[in-house]
């Protein structure tokens, strides 16, 4: 298990600066980045996109930030302690941090944030903050001391505490507008709908000023169109790209190919509402049935691009325990079939573009078993939303994703009644195990009853997990600085530079 934040949870004062690359090159004032679809939202609340979480990365500021390995730094907050159960969080604040419209950042700011990004009945507020639950009280000591009284024990609030602060301010006197403003390095300049976005450097900064003056961010939602913009120049970098052209270009020296481990999981889900996805049988014959090597061999160049995944909690994620998974076995998926008079059933599949070669593989393994399989692609854009609305379908292909602390794949995605789940699994045994992490009032404790979550699930199988992507973005040679993070949520642009 990855137990890498404890050291950073009872921490005592920390210290937070921004490093600026070392380098002989003058730097273009200008970068520009092809990415894989419009902007829907320029508030950190106002849209789960990954174009909203890469633009805000470098908009917006959390109390801490969560680094790669788990571990809590810094940001808005410079120091933090917790009671002995963890009930009880105290923040204290940067001094002379100002938002983008010029007010100050204060406690008052942070109070504010959660209380207004917790409701989605909020203007600018669609994907409400992850945490306000978990709050019983939020009490301003004063302009620079916040503290978080909670409903429960949370030893891992700091995961949540890396949440985007917004301005009151902002909101008070702007309105929905005022959502977009921030505390971050950049800030926003102007969309051109279906075109691009842009973002210009933050004068007022509290940090280091970065290398590049404005980020431009083309909407290029072909990959391998993508592909050819970074090629002929009219784009400095590209954000994702096809398997097959990251091995070209990693085998090119004219390119700058940054690769990272994905916490996200490509997974299966099954609607738990329709017949007959909630069949425990079914279930375990389908996760018998799809061969993950046949996946990343066909999808992902061999696996140069993905990996097997066996547990929806993959290996990347704090808090990751391997797991008894159902293995490959295309006869006992068969029998099984056959004994719950299943043999061809048909199961209607829906997915997006991205996935749509995934969907065919197992589309071909299931035919194996006389399972048929009817694929649906369905728009990327608001997938999660239109699934739930839909609801016409057994099983669908996403990925996971994660925001928050430990615990929030296994609620959001699996708790009865989540509201962001497509899978509507309703189990009151999973539902009691998570209760009891909940409580747990030491980290360790709490990734102990994590691990116990995951084997449940991987016994119960309301998904399957399918494969491990990686995170890519592919530059010009004399392109650097982009932060992948953990998952495309994660993804940070605002070191990017290009040298002339």
């Amino acid at each position: 298990m990855k137990r890498q934040m404890i050291a950073a949870i009872m921490c005592g004062v920390m210290v937070f600066s921004n490093v600026t690359p070392v380098l002989a090159e003058n730097y273009k004032s200008s970068v520009k980045i092809a990415t894989t679809g419009d902007l829907p939202s320029n508030a950190p609340y106002g849209n789960s996109n990954t174009q909203t979480s890469i633009t805000t990365n470098s908009t917006f500021n959390g109390l801490v930030h969560v680094d790669r390995e788990g571990n809590a730094t810094p940001e808005l907050a410079t120091e933090w302690k917790a009671n002995e159960d963890s009930t009880e969080w105290t923040f204290y604040l940067r001094e002379n941090v100002k938002f983008h419209d010029g007010s100050d950042f204060t406690a008052e700011d942070v109070k504010f944030t959660w209380a207004y990004a917790s409701s989605s009945e909020n203007a600018g507020v669609k994907w409400p903050i992850i945490g306000a639950d978990l709050i019983d009280e939020i009490v301003v000591e004063d302009d620079l001391t916040v503290t978080f009284k909670l409903n429960t024990c949370s030893p891992d609030w700091l995961m949540y505490a890396a949440q985007k602060i917004m301005s009151q301010q902002a909101v008070d006197t702007m309105g929905e507008a005022g959502c977009a403003i921030g505390t971050g390095p950049y800030k926003f300049e102007a969309q051109e709908s279906g075109v691009s976005w842009s973002l210009e450097r933050f004068d007022g900064y509290w940090g280091e000023p970065e290398l590049t003056e404005n980020i431009t961010f083309q909407v290029v939602t072909d990959a391998s169109t993508r592909a050819l913009s970074l090629q002929s120049g009219d784009v400095d970098a590209i954000f994702e790209a096809n398997a097959s052209d990251i091995v070209k270009f990693q085998a090119d020296s004219n390119y700058n190919v940054f690769q990272a481990d994905n916490l996200a999981n490509v997974y299966l889900g099954f609607n738990m509402d329709r017949l007959p996805g909630e069949s425990p049988e079914l279930r375990r014959a389908v996760a018998m049935a799809i061969n993950r090597d046949d996946i990343v061999n066909a999808c992902y160049e061999g696996g140069a691009c993905a990996k097997p995944s066996y547990n929806i909690i993959n290996e990347v994620s704090t808090g990751y325990a391997e797991v008894d998974y159902v293995e490959y076995d295309l006869d006992a998926a068969r029998a099984l079939l056959e004994e719950n008079d299943l043999i061809g059933t048909t199961l209607v599949l829906y997915t997006f573009a991205k996935y749509i070669p995934v969907a065919e593989v197992v589309q071909a393994d299931l035919s194996m078993v006389g399972i048929n399989v009817e694929i649906r692609e369905q728009s990327q854009s608001g997938f999660t939303g239109n699934l739930r609305d839909d609801r016409q379908y057994d099983m669908f292909i996403n990925a996971t994703s994660s925001t928050g602390g430990l615990l929030n794949i296994a609620s959001r995605f699996f708790e009865t009644g989540s509201t962001v789940s497509c899978m509507f699994y309703a189990d009151p045994a999973f539902d009691e195990l998570l209760d009891a992490a909940r409580k747990c009032t030491s980290y360790d404790a709490m990734l102990d009853a994590y691990a116990g979550l995951q084997q449940h699930l991987a016994e119960q199988i309301p998904a399957i997990p399918l494969c491990e992507t990686y995170l890519w973005c592919i530059g010009s040679s004399n392109f650097g600085g982009v932060n992948l993070g953990n998952q495309t949520y994660d993804v940070d642009f605002s070191g990017v530079y290009v040298t002339e």
